[in-house]
């Protein structure tokens, strides 16, 4: 579909910053999926430096995927210790993927939550993180017989259906157990492909479920979509979604508008298929997500890094075999290779982002004309 279009009414953009708009979609919704691409630094600080606005404006939550729902009550006591345990909040991430998700920036987000529990009166209700996450592989290399804990069949198996579909049901009961059963509010950051609601994508002739259209179904319009640049993974929408901002007269360094009231809701969608509301069409960005954070351009993106010395004496042994059973090999691990493992799972991750499209150089123009030979 072309994007050209414009709106039959022309209505005020209503642009803003990117943490105005988030904290004011935040404020009038029970849920607000804001959907991402792992590891982009400015990404994850911008959600780490927003806390004490979401928390201002009533949104007591943080919804995550980034640490493990088993281990809430660490979690929990994390943030309300009088004294900041860094350890503890690197085994928080060590639990999800042993080595394979320990980055600063999030744990700065951890940080942050600490830091501003303790700016509140003794009686004031603290702001939390809830873990979304769940293990999707068999903790146990011994019970692997030499497989692969990521092999997909072996997940299935072990969590009794597609994977994704149980971390689907499992993320939505979560957030319905913490937040919406006890009328609270909660910013749900989780990836892009997670957080859609009316939009249904297929895989091999499969409608797919994500939690976002778990709780669209269940909740309607108390749940909403943002997404940050890049996370509907369209390269084409994402360079026309660019062009348009590097054309606006207000040259924002950062914002967050609704796409139904704004000329980037229009760019049209080629790579994205799926249907909304059951009818399979042309999809354009409104189609797909309410509403569009921005903090920059693709090219400034800046991958995550890697929290340092996260392997000691008290936790190697745990590490070390939780990679074993996602990497199986007679043999353990040494704290070297697994090192190397890290960084270069961290030098790669740029590899999973949307890309701009390559630009086609044009033909070399040939003359008409042959010089003739003497």
């Amino acid at each position: 579909m072309s994007d050209t279009r414009e709106p039959e009414q022309v209505k005020a953009t209503g642009l803003q910053s990117a943490s105005e708009h988030l904290i004011e979609l935040a404020s009038s919704k029970q849920l607000v999926l804001l959907g991402d691409q792992i590891g982009i630094s400015q990404h994850v600080s911008f959600v780490g430096q927003i806390l004490p606005e979401l928390y201002e404006a009533g949104v007591r939550n943080l919804a995550w995927e980034f640490t493990n729902s088993r281990a809430q009550p660490q979690l929990d006591n994390l943030l309300a210790a009088d004294v900041w345990d860094e350890a503890q909040c690197t085994d928080l991430f060590i639990d999800l993927l042993g080595i394979g998700f320990t980055y600063r920036e999030y744990a700065e987000v951890v940080h942050a939550a600490w830091l501003f529990n303790r700016t509140l009166e003794p009686d004031s209700p603290a702001f939390r993180i809830i873990g979304l996450g769940i293990p999707t592989y068999v903790e146990d290399p011994d019970l692997l017989d030499g497989r692969s804990a990521a092999e997909l069949e072996l997940r299935n198996w072990w969590m009794g259906g597609h994977y994704r579909d149980i971390v689907a049901f499992h993320m939505a009961n979560t957030l319905t157990n913490e937040i919406l059963r006890a009328g609270e509010r909660a910013l749900v950051w989780v990836s892009g492909e997670r957080s859609t609601t009316k939009l249904v994508q297929w895989d091999d002739g499969v409608p797919t479920v994500t939690v976002g259209n778990l709780l669209h179904r269940w909740v309607g319009e108390g749940v909403t979509r943002a997404v940050f640049h890049g996370a509907v993974t369209d390269s084409d929408a994402v360079q026309r979604v660019e062009s348009l901002v590097a054309a606006a007269p207000e040259q924002p360094e950062t914002f967050g508008i609704a796409l139904d009231l704004a000329t980037l809701g229009n760019v049209g969608l080629n790579e994205l298929v799926g249907s909304v509301d059951g009818v399979e069409t042309s999809l354009r960005l409104r189609d797909v997500a309410d509403s569009y954070i921005w903090l920059g351009g693709v090219e400034s993106w800046k991958p995550c890094e890697l929290i340092p010395n996260v392997m000691t004496d008290e936790n190697f042994d745990q590490v070390e075999a939780r990679y074993r059973a996602l990497d199986p090999r007679a043999e353990p691990w040494t704290e070297a290779e697994l090192e190397q493992i890290r960084e270069e799972g961290q030098a790669t991750l740029v590899n999973s982002w949307v890309k701009l499209p390559v630009a086609e150089e044009p033909p070399v123009k040939q003359s008409r004309f042959r010089r003739r030979r003497s």
